[in-house]
């Protein structure tokens, strides 16, 4: 397999890089973060004017036809810079359950999305078990002659309170299903909620008797599992490609500080702690680009090689985050603890991403799982 980025690739990934580092500054991300900023509207609608969010979407649905690997290059560099944009969740998520969708919904609503006029999330889980079963999903549709009546809650529900769709997952006579609601709707109540990580703002949404069309239905669990777990999977390598943009960032912040503080009369990358630190970060993180990019680089129709691969990646990448981001502030000392500094917006966006679709453990569980059959 071919790991090295083509000249196409790499430009993709510089020209994303040039822009992104003109647009989003730390210092004055943290005080977004600090003002409560739910959306930078701004570089959401910069990113939108690049057709980024249209890149891997087949020409005949709209997009520019471009690879998944492509695509995937864009999430390195957000999770580099960590702006406050949906890019995860509509961008990805959505998009992805939008292109696994009967075509005259797809038709309707993914124009609008990766044009970036309209927000799209999903609401899943509604508890911290990430398991879709009857005991932790109580969501309920109720279908009648027209669509379907739903009624529940759900929380972590990504940039909810900025998004205009929503891809409801919940349970019904014949099993479970994704159903498409509008903010619109009448019986929908948004209620921000604190998140972990600012800069991937959580909403908690609640359905009263919230009445949809029968063409509001993007696809049915019960008939064809495949499909949500290919969604959940590709968005997972996805996930896993930001985590080592994230994780590459906190390295170079800490290379750069090593070689700028002065300590005991030298800078203290002349240290051995430091370097071994340092060249520790170094390799966890190579090793950790090598499995992501190879998650995203899997055949998404091999369902059984994609979730193989996704959930290493998912169980790995999500680990090495989580240890750089924590050695990044060790490296900085007591500066790296503050909130002037944006060493802690990054370790909480290690902690926040490995909980995102189940945490490493189930990862691995699905890993050991996939061995045995």
């Amino acid at each position: 397999m071919q790991f090295s980025l083509t000249d196409l690739q790499n430009e993709i990934k510089e020209n994303a890089q040039k822009l992104l580092s003109e647009k989003v500054d730390l210092l004055e991300l943290i005080q977004k973060v600090d003002n409560n900023t739910r959306i930078d509207d701004e570089l959401w609608q910069f990113i939108s004017e690049q057709g980024w969010l249209g890149l891997d979407v087949p020409e005949e649905d709209g997009g520019l036809g471009f690879s998944k690997v492509d695509s995937s290059i864009l999430s390195e560099v957000f999770g580099y810079y960590m702006p406050i944009v949906p890019i995860f969740s509509s961008g990805v998520v959505f998009k992805q359950l939008l292109l696994h969708s009967p075509t005259d919904l797809k038709n309707k609503i993914l124009p609008e999305i990766i044009s970036g006029s309209k927000i799209g999330s999903f609401g899943i889980y509604e508890n911290d078990r990430y398991e879709i079963n009857d005991e932790n999903i109580s969501t309920v549709a109720e279908s009648n002659d027209t669509g379907y009546k739903l009624n529940g809650k759900k929380s972590y529900v990504m940039f909810g309170d900025s998004s205009d769709y929503f891809a409801i997952l919940a349970k019904s006579n014949d099993g479970f299903k994704f159903i498409m609601v509008d903010k619109d709707n009448p019986g929908i109540t948004i209620s921000e909620t604190t998140s972990l990580d600012q800069t991937r703002p959580m909403a908690e949404l609640t359905l009263e008797n919230v009445e949809v069309g029968k063409e509001n239905l993007m696809f049915d669990i019960q008939e064809d599992n495949n499909l949500w777990n290919r969604v959940k999977h590709i968005s997972i390598s996805f996930l896993a490609m930001e985590q080592v943009g994230g994780a590459q960032a906190c390295l170079d912040m800490s290379t750069k500080y090593a070689k700028e503080r002065i300590q005991f009369g030298r800078p203290i990358g002349s240290f051995q702690a430091i370097q071994h630190m340092c060249a520790d970060m170094l390799l966890q993180i190579e090793s950790a680009k090598s499995i992501a990019y190879s998650s995203v680089r899997v055949d998404s129709e091999d369902d059984i090689e994609l979730e193989m691969s996704s959930s290493m990646a998912k169980a790995y990448c999500s680990d090495v985050f989580n240890k750089v981001s924590g050695d990044n502030i060790q490296v900085h000392g007591g500066i790296g603890f503050t909130w002037e500094h944006p060493a802690h917006l990054y370790f909480k966006k290690a902690k926040s991403d490995s909980l995102i679709f189940g945490t490493a453990k189930s990862a691995r569980n699905d890993v050991s799982r996939l061995l045995s059959l």
